[in-house]
């Protein structure tokens, strides 16, 4: 480990670390935590009887239950070792992160008291917890005062400035729990001028005015479907108050007739609604609405559309731009289609983080074009999916008023060409207060364990879309965070133990820059060292591999292929060819984990969906024939989320460094593997070389690595000489393809003065001899000596093994095949 301290040691402090290092502290910590509970218990009601005596412990039920409790945990112990190594920086496959050490405690720490946060009646504690958390979470994305725990006498009738959220189990429940209220809100205008309709004792409510998209006051009456389904969601929550204080003024009777008589998509199911209105208002029927999303979109959109009732088919992709984030233009274009069609928008998802690549839309202008379509009269939901990359808001400072800091006001260090994310990105995460909901995965990059979802809501509101109340549980109409949350939830049982995890990693990290901002600092910057690193291992010459980035990372995600160095011939062949990357590279249960060097993840994208990205990455045939097949391209994929990998430098090199040196070697491996299969040639097709060594039978001499390779003789007729006679060297250049010239480390001038000879006595080509220096120290200066005699600079490979120099090598003479023989007269 490299000797100078690190700047910034907040992480050394908040987790476990990749090696146990703070093991005292947690071994510590639990024992406290046990030893308070098990006091907790003992004196609740001291005075009542101990159930489990010490002659209980003495039986043989009792011996048999331990005995098999002991022999079943050390089994799963041991199985669980073949696990991913999740807390390792050699992990840098998958959006996973190890628990913080304020998390795992808190966890456990709950875990002893099996709250459940559905009523604060049955665990007032927990639900204080989650409050206080989603407290902070607010304050990080830049919403509202998040609601206390009992609201003023009159909130519920009138509008009040407080946003709202919960804890669920993860991302895929939060976006359909933000879906299923962004359904029931939109179709509720609707909803209500069909009870109107159909109710006389309702006639009424047709007269109210509301304010529609381009700003007109009109009552529902005077308004089609199509204006209907477009108020604002402001207006939408401001007809559900004042019908509610109209009713509240009455007889709870009129009320709970109102709720029985309004036909729903709640009460109906969407279908039922659907048919109930268009029958009542056949000239001016309802539509089944759209949801837009980018094609980066994560897979759990698709389920919950089923799930809502709007269909699979009614989530409408939009295409990317280079940069992997939610084309607006595009955007724009399909909703001026909707407008021109009368076709109801329910909402647009934006992404702040998407899967595979961590991209960020520019929520900034999707806010605009949200602007500039509603003056032409169409509106939408705006919910953002941030469940990856929500947590990236803690880099941005506020205002003492709580807004964002301009991006135009941060320092260069942070936003900028050469700062720590793009000035868009940054501007795209200042708007995130202007959404209407969002998702935030705590277990991903709040550090906290699964499962562990957030959903937010920019206006509390909303959450009366949804309600239902279990009439034996109590609750009050003032609640705000307390009472029955079940009746606003979508789980009903959500465990206590992750409120209190989640609490007490934020209390001991705040979510600000100076706290959880710095672990995302270090994440990103962790990723573009390694970009950087992966860039210059591939930068080899022509013929050998070459890396493509799919995209240019912006956060903490890295999609690529590596190509063969003669290029790529189809999609199919370039699939495989990562594949068996992967394959090396990818967990699959081994017993010991150990054989796992690094961890790396792929992904797929649909070629005809990303046509206009794979143009740039590979033949524009190979892109046309796949795009027409209807193929996937794999991509191998990075993902950093360990705040220790920028702390990880040792005298074998960096951690970017050894990262990309180990992809090089396995990427060369399988190239050769698939370039050389082990069947012999024959003797006739076998590619004579030569190659020049000082010491060529010596233990670590190139010829004899050679050819104990069988892939390598199968392929090549390797022959070896001494260097040291240098004036018999003529009569062995007659029957050979290639000159090889192992450069010994410790001598390279002599190396030289070898091949000034061949080129300049021996009259050999200097496109046909190649130099193999192995060495760990740069070979900066001999390489240049070498191009100074004319030999090309893809002919000169530098590596610090044996074992990369020669598959680097195999590969080059592979290359050169089809090149005439030299001439040596």
């Amino acid at each position: 480990m490299s000797d100078t301290p690190s700047s910034d040691t907040l992480h050394k402090a908040a987790f476990l670390g990749p090696k146990g290092e703070n093991a005292d502290e947690l071994e510590r910590l639990l024992l406290e935590v046990l030893r308070d509970h098990v006091f907790w218990r003992r004196n609740f009601h001291p005075r009542d009887p101990r159930l489990i005596d010490e002659r209980d412990k003495r039986t043989e039920a009792f011996d048999d239950m331990s005995a098999r409790l002991r022999d079943e945990l050390s089994k799963i112990l041991a199985e669980l070792k073949r696990a991913a190594p999740l807390y390792s920086p050699r992990q840098v496959a998958h959006i996973v992160s190890d628990p913080s050490l304020p998390a795992f405690v808190g966890y456990f720490a709950g875990l002893l008291y099996n709250q459940n946060n559905v009523v604060a009646e049955v665990s007032p504690e927990t639900v204080r917890e989650e409050r206080a958390y989603f407290k902070a979470l607010a304050e990080m994305v830049g919403y509202p005062t998040f609601l206390p725990k009992t609201l003023p006498q009159d909130a519920h009738t009138r509008r009040s400035t407080y946003s709202w959220g919960h804890l669920c189990s993860g991302g895929t429940v939060a976006n359909l729990e933000a879906l299923w209220i962004a359904r029931n809100i939109r179709l509720y205008p609707l909803a209500v001028r069909l009870v109107a309709r159909q109710t006389d004792a309702f006639a009424s409510l047709a007269d109210l005015e509301v304010t529609t998209a381009t700003g007109e006051r009109a009552a529902l009456r005077a308004l089609s479907t199509w204006r209907l389904s477009n108020l604002p969601i402001d207006a939408i929550t401001d007809l559900h108050l004042r019908i509610k204080a109209t009713l509240g003024e009455g007889p709870p009777e009129r009320a709970q007739a109102f709720q029985e008589a309004l036909p729903s998509v709640r009460r109906a199911g969407l279908a039922s609604f659907l048919l109930q209105y268009n029958r009542a208002f056949p000239d001016d029927p309802a539509r089944l609405p759209k949801v837009f999303i980018s094609q980066a979109t994560h897979y759990c959109w698709q389920k919950n559309m089923d799930v809502v009732g709007l269909g699979a088919d009614a989530l409408e992709t939009v295409p990317v731009d280079d940069r992997i984030r939610l084309n607006t233009d595009a955007l724009r274009e399909r909703l001026r289609t909707c407008i021109e069609n009368r076709q109801p928008v329910l909402g647009v998802v934006s992404i702040v983080g998407t899967t595979e690549e961590g991209a960020i839309d520019p929520l900034h202008e999707i806010e605009a074009v949200r602007s500039e379509m509603g003056d032409a009269g169409l509106t939408f939901w705006h919910h953002c999916d941030a469940a990856f990359g929500g947590f990236f808001a803690s880099l941005l400072p506020k205002t003492d008023d709580g807004d964002f800091v301009p991006p135009a006001q941060l320092d260069d260090d942070l936003v900028g060409p050469d700062g720590l994310l793009p000035t868009d990105d940054v501007e795209a995460l200042a708007m995130l207060p202007a959404t209407d909901s969002m998702t935030i995965d705590p277990h991903k990059f709040g550090y906290v364990p699964y499962p562990a979802g957030a959903v937010l809501f920019r206006d509390h509101h909303v959450r009366d879309a949804i309600a239902y109340k279990a009439p034996y549980l109590a609750d009050e109409d003032q609640s705000g965070f307390g009472g029955f949350l079940g009746q606003w939830t979508l789980e009903g049982s959500r465990p206590g133990a992750v409120a209190v995890s989640c609490y007490l990693s934020q209390a001991m990290v705040p979510l600000t820059p100076e706290g959880h901002g710095r672990f995302m600092k270090n994440c990103i910057q962790a990723n573009q060292q390694l970009f950087e690193a992966l860039t210059e291992r591939f930068a080899a010459p022509e013929g050998e591999l070459d890396l493509r980035p799919f995209h240019h990372p912006e956060t903490v995600a890295f999609c690529f292929v590596v190509a063969p160095g003669e290029g790529v011939e189809s999609v199919a062949a370039l699939n495989d060819y990562t594949n068996r990357i992967w394959q090396q590279m990818t967990v699959d249960g081994r017993e010991d984990i150990n054989q796992y060097a690094f961890l790396l993840s792929q992904t797929e994208v649909g070629v005809a969906d990303y046509a206009h990205i794979l143009e740039d990455l590979l033949p524009t045939d190979v892109v046309q024939e796949a795009a027409e097949n209807d193929a996937s391209l794999t991509l191998l994929r990075t993902c950093l989320m360990n705040p220790f990998q920028s702390d990880w430098n040792t005298d074998e090199g960096s951690f970017p460094e050894q990262v990309a040196d180990f992809l090089y070697d396995v990427a060369l491996e399988e190239q050769v593997a698939h370039t050389f299969p082990p069947v012999p040639r024959p003797d006739a097709d076998r590619h004579p070389i030569l190659v020049v060594e000082q010491a060529p039978r010596a233990q670590e001499g190139l010829a004899r690595y050679l050819e104990h390779d069988e892939k390598v003789i199968a392929h090549f007729d390797v022959r070896s000489c001494s260097a040291a006679p240098l004036k018999d060297l003529r009569d062995r250049l007659d029957d050979v393809r290639d000159l090889v010239l192992h450069v010994d480390p410790s001598a390279p001038s002599q190396a030289v003065r070898i091949a000034r000879w061949l080129v300049d006595e021996a009259r050999i080509a200097p496109e046909h001899v190649l130099a193999v220096t192995t060495q760990a120290s740069n070979g900066t200066e001999v390489t240049t000596r070498l191009g100074e005699l004319g030999l090309p600079a893809h002919n000169v490979i530098l590596e610090p093994d044996l074992l990369t120099s020669t598959r680097r090598l195999v590969l080059r003479l592979n290359a050169r095949r089809d090149i005439p023989a030299p001439s040596s007269s």
